[in-house]
């Protein structure tokens, strides 16, 4: 009897703490495929699919040594409306922190315009949840050439 008073409350102890790590893990794969939704866009030459992948006042930071360039959600979405080539971005071992509402993905990723190699660097997305879900708020990212910074372990894309 003194074994079943102890393992029932250890149990539930347990179950408790696995279905918290488990609501995390959704809500961390939700954020990242919010994020993923934006390269989806940009891979598909998709404008109104990177657009809904973003909060409206959204934009993109490009940070290098000396300089910053800010290009807005509705700027982003017009250049991909003029390529003829896919925009392919992979991010990988992306690392997610979640408080409440707000969220951010730091992950490296590798760039190609369709099969050739432009650049890599780092991805730092901002996120904010939102009636429609994790929506990103903000990209900066650093542009580098290897070996500066690595390429997808995959890789380049098939």
């Amino acid at each position: 009897m003194s074994r079943l008073v102890w393992t029932l409350p250890a149990l539930a102890a347990v179950t408790l703490l696995t279905s918290g790590v488990e609501a995390q893990n959704n809500e961390e794969r939700a954020v990242i495929a919010a994020a993923q939704a934006v390269f989806d866009a940009m891979e598909a030459l998709d404008p109104e699919a990177f657009r809904n992948a973003m909060v409206p006042d959204g934009f993109l930071m490009a940070v290098r040594s000396e300089t910053t360039r800010r290009t807005t959600r509705d700027d982003f979405a017009a250049n991909i409306e003029r390529q003829t080539r896919p925009m392919i971005e992979r991010m990988w071992d992306p690392e997610v922190r979640i408080d409440g509402p707000v969220a951010t993905v730091w992950a490296p990723y590798d760039f190609y315009s369709a099969t050739e190699f432009s650049h890599c660097g780092t991805d730092a997305f901002q996120l904010a949840k939102t009636a429609d879900g994790w929506k990103v708020a903000m990209i900066s990212y650093t542009s580098h050439a290897p070996p500066t910074c690595s390429m997808h372990p995959d890789g380049p894309p098939r």
